[in-house]
């Protein structure tokens, strides 16, 4: 009896410091848990300063403009284009016209000229004869540095992509390659559903 005793006792003792030692893990790994939220909080912050459009520019007409032009819009659509590329121009109508069929819904549109720099002053004259041409009222901004970054992300021209206010990429609104009408309707129809759903 004595035996059985001294073997429940030890049993007694060994699950109390097993469900200490459990107990313990549980607490540290809460612990990391709660390291590893902050961690990836801060990595997602920092990731969103990234994927945030900031810049300061000018357009065609030499008009300054910088990515407080998103805040008037709860989407922009931003076209990357070159004067030397036949799908860019070709598309150029249809973008127009469908900036204008979704002028009533907070949307906008501007494209980055990715062969214009500030002085180049040959292939501003062309871009405003291919602006005029196409019929675009919306805005064609000057190549900065800070576009650079963006350029360096894409696989051809034309790139479309869709940022919120804030100047942030809207995940699912990347399309490299020419879209005619629909195609750009579709895109800000899934940037309006994702910024609202948010």
């Amino acid at each position: 009896m004595k035996k059985l005793n001294f073997y429940l006792l030890i049993a007694i003792f060994a699950s109390l410091f097993f469900m200490s030692c459990t107990k313990a893990d549980a607490k540290g790994n809460e612990e990391a848990k709660t390291s590893e939220a902050a961690t990836s909080a801060e990595a997602k912050t920092a990731d969103d300063d990234q994927n945030r459009l900031i810049f300061s520019t000018k357009d065609l007409d030499g008009n300054p403009v910088t990515n407080d032009i998103f805040e008037k819009y709860d989407v922009t659509l931003v076209n990357i284009w070159g004067t030397f590329c036949g799908p860019c121009k070709v598309e150029l109508p249809d973008l127009e016209a469908a900036y204008k069929a979704y002028a009533d819904k907070k949307v906008n549109v501007i494209a980055l000229t990715a062969d214009l720099q500030e002085g180049d002053a040959e292939t501003l004259t062309l871009a405003k004869e291919l602006w005029k041409d196409a019929g675009c009222t919306f805005k064609a901004l000057v190549t900065v540095d800070n576009f650079l970054p963006i350029y360096e992300q894409i696989t051809g021209v034309p790139t479309s992509f869709l940022v919120d206010k804030n100047g942030k990429l809207i995940p699912g609104t990347i399309h490299t390659g020419r879209l005619n009408k629909a195609g750009f309707e579709t895109l800000f129809d899934t940037a309006l559903k994702a910024v609202a759903s948010n």
